[in-house]
Formats: C-alpha cells, structure tokens, sequence
C-alpha cells in the first residue's frame, strides 16, 4: 500500500474557514452599525439642544409679560412641529409648557403672573426610539 502525500485542504477546512469568516464579517457589520447609530443619535441630540437653546433665549426674549394670564389654572402649551430654513419639517417637534408660581406652589399668599417656570421640550426620533431634550428655565417680574 503507497500512502498519498496530502496536499491541499478537505472540504471541511474550507467549510469551517468560511464559517468563521463569516461570523467575524457580521461582527464588524455590526459593529459598524452601532457607530453609525451612535454617530445620529449625538447629531440628532445635538441639533435638539440647540433648538431648546433657541426657544429659552425666545421666551427670555419675550418676557413674563407674554404669559400674563397664562399658567394659572392649568398648563399652558405650546406645540408645533420644528421647520428647517426650507420650511420643511425637520424631523423635530416642540412642546413649551407655561406654569405660574401660583400654579406651582399651590399657596393661597402667592401672587399671581410674579414668577412663570417655561419647560422646553424637544423631541426626535432616532432609528425607532422616541427621544428627547428637556431645558427649563424661570421667568420673573422685575420690580
């Protein structure tokens, strides 16, 4: 009996070889993925931020004069969608929430339209989670 020189690879070396590779390709898929979800979610939060700046420096702008009257009983709300320079939406929404000290505190010596809490909600979506930037800031009357 002669024994033959094995040379080259069995069927199952190249099954296996294939199996492994195929395992490290969908890990780096995934991997990938993941950053590039990451990567959206920080934009996405980031611009969010910056719309909420914008609203709290609006409202600031604005005064507690605006909101005279408003608050006292219930909440006032502000909805409406966010637009882009192009006036097409922008993939953001907005909910401003108006509340009087009085409101707030639920006190019978408090005066009222003295001190307003404004809660800037930013909303957004990133893959198929809702989230969301939450800024508040306080309004007072001078004087």
């Amino acid at each position: 009996m002669k024994n033959k020189d094995e040379k080259g690879f069995a069927v199952t070396d190249i099954a296996i070889s294939i199996i492994i590779i195929t395992i490290f390709i969908a890990m780096i898929a995934n991997l990938i993925v993941n950053i590039n979800l990451n990567s959206k979610d920080t934009e996405r939060k980031t611009q969010a931020t910056s719309y909420a700046i914008q609203e709290v420096e609006k409202i600031k702008l604005q005064g507690i004069d605006t909101y005279i009257g408003k608050g006292i009983e219930e909440q006032y709300i502000i909805e409406e969608d966010i637009m882009n320079s192009e006036n097409d939406f922008s993939g953001f929404h907005k909910k401003i929430i108006i509340e009087d000290y009085v409101l707030l505190k639920q006190d019978e010596t408090k005066k009222q339209d003295v001190v307003k809490k404004a809660t800037i909600e930013i909303s957004y979506k990133v893959g198929n989670k809702e989230k969301n930037v939450v800024l508040v800031t306080y309004l007072a009357k001078e004087g």
